[in-house]
């Protein structure tokens, strides 16, 4: 078996659903799931091939996404050194702690001697990282998140329920992570052919609004060696992802024996779990073919490490098809990787962190990448100033005439801002009195719209400047948009004051 090294990029926020039981939050994974990549692929592989309606009936793709001959590994965030070479990072073992009293002060408590630690409280680490063995060094590695507010909208008109809000987390735009797809070379060479090198997709929830876009890339079409590691006597093992155990029942367990159990068979060995840090979770996916969530499963969750006793040097070749093929059900999905002795040392000293990803982006955005940024910031400053269009429509009191309010508005869609103030100006004493006598308290409404002026204010400026600059969009520098801002704000603000008049004369 051999591994291919996948990358991936987020290009806008990243949402990978992690259940927390809270109705209003939606909470996102710190990772990439194999599961997750697994559908995206095999997705990618249906558009390929001229969107398949039997895909399950080809070989290649029944083998590699149905029959589990390619293995998905999840996908963790990436740390740079200071050359800006890709570090890959692990999830720790639950056995490293820090004292609660003095966060710099680490220990591993499989190794650390009882005199360390007695009298301290220790809190698990946990999070991304890797430790350096040689030089006694943990380095750890945060993945960068943040808090979207949205409206719950009504399914049945399309529009927003007032006063109901929900909470997005999600993943920031501008991280890299890596993985692997393990397989047979045969199977490795013919997915590369069969779905490209580097493209761009959609993946986790909301996909079709502002989340999820991603540059994924296949690092290399080389196949290379699993890494792994050979021990014998006591040694540590973690789980590098999420781990479903079955019990002689057939039903998913978190108990230590049913572990040992599986172990014990895989190694075909009388070994023994001697100690162990453990974090239990659930995992529950929704298959979009399906448009079913499948059954919930307990796991033992990343992170969970055991010091396991009786490993013999004869089962050497055992223990390296368990770190390969990792352990439990639904491995292809990425579940049940291992990893052997990644923690062997008394202290670790955690004597640098890093934070975020390389300064320069690794990934220039493609032309249609910035024309899908470029329609959704021109669409966001249209709905604010249609917003603000509706809120100063608001103040007006006399209003006109129901038709001159119609005239007004069929005007400025065929009109500039230049055309439209000379219409202004032409229009007869009798209308102009009736402009006169509507007022908002501060200007009369033809005052008003002989000096309303359409600009880009700082907040607006503050909230997409980043965004525009990356993309190379000014929208001031547009004078089409702007033109076509001018007439949003005002067919907004004389249809708006159109309804206004008609509730008015229906009292």
């Amino acid at each position: 078996m051999k591994s291919l090294k996948y990358r991936i990029t987020t290009l806008s926020p990243l949402l990978i659903t992690n259940n927390t039981g809270d109705p209003n939050m939606v909470s996102t994974k710190e990772y990439i799931s194999g599961t997750v990549i697994l559908g995206a692929l095999a997705g990618m592989y249906i558009r390929k091939n001229n969107y398949l309606t039997n895909a399950h009936e080809k070989p290649d793709f029944n083998n590699w996404f149905l029959n589990g001959s390619l293995k998905f590994t999840n996908a963790y965030i990436v740390s740079y050194d200071d050359k800006n070479n890709i570090k890959n990072n692990e999830p720790l073992p639950n056995s490293i702690q820090y004292d609660k009293d003095n966060e710099n002060d680490i220990y591993d408590l499989f190794f650390s001697n009882e005199n360390q630690t007695a009298n301290k409280t220790t809190k698990i680490l946990g999070g991304f990282g890797r430790i350096d063995k040689s030089a006694d060094h943990l380095y750890t590695q945060k993945v960068k998140k943040s808090l979207n507010f949205h409206h719950e909208r009504n399914p049945d008109t399309g529009t927003t329920k007032e006063g109901v809000i929900f909470n997005y987390e999600s993943i920031d735009s501008g991280q890299t992570f890596e993985g692997s797809i393990i397989g047979d070379d045969k199977d490795l060479r013919e997915i590369v052919q069969s779905i490209g090198k580097e493209f761009e997709l959609n993946i986790g929830r909301s996909r079709s609004a502002q989340y999820g876009r991603i540059h994924f890339e296949l690092v290399s079409d080389k196949q290379e060696d699993i890494p792994v590691e050979t021990a014998s006597g006591e040694i540590s093992l973690t789980l590098l992802s999420d781990t479903i155990i079955y019990n002689e029942q057939g039903f998913s367990t978190t108990d230590k024996k049913d572990l040992e159990a599986v172990l014990k068979e895989k190694l075909e060995n009388s070994i023994e779990i001697k100690k162990a840090f453990v974090k239990t979770g659930e995992i529950e996916n929704f298959v979009s073919v399906w448009k079913l969530r499948k059954p919930s499963e307990t796991c033992f969750s990343m992170g969970s490490c055991f010091l396991i006793s009786g490993i013999d040097a004869n089962n050497a070749e055992k223990l390296k098809e368990l770190q390969i093929n990792g352990i439990g059900e639904r491995t292809k999905e990425g579940f049940g990787r291992v990893g052997i002795n990644l923690n062997k040392n008394k202290k670790v000293k955690p004597t640098k962190k890093e934070y975020g990803n390389a300064p320069d982006s690794t990934v220039a955005l493609p032309t249609i990448t910035k024309d899908i940024a470029r329609e959704a910031v021109k669409n966001y400053i249209r709905r604010t100033f249609e917003i603000t269009a509706l809120d100063e429509c608001k103040k007006f009191k006399e209003l006109p005439t129901k038709s001159l309010i119609s005239r007004l508005e069929m005007a400025v869609k065929s009109k500039n801002c230049d055309e439209f103030i000379e219409y202004i100006d032409s229009l007869r004493d009798t209308a102009k009195d009736n402009l006169n006598k509507c007022h908002d308290g501060t200007d009369t409404l033809l005052e008003f719209l002989q000096k309303k002026e359409i600009k880009i204010d700082e907040n607006i400026k503050t909230s997409i400047g980043k965004l525009c600059t990356e993309i190379g969009f000014y929208p001031e520098d547009d004078a089409d948009f702007m033109n076509s801002l001018y007439q949003s704000y005002f067919e907004t603000f004389f249809s708006a004051m159109r309804k206004a008049k008609k509730m008015e004369k229906e009292g």
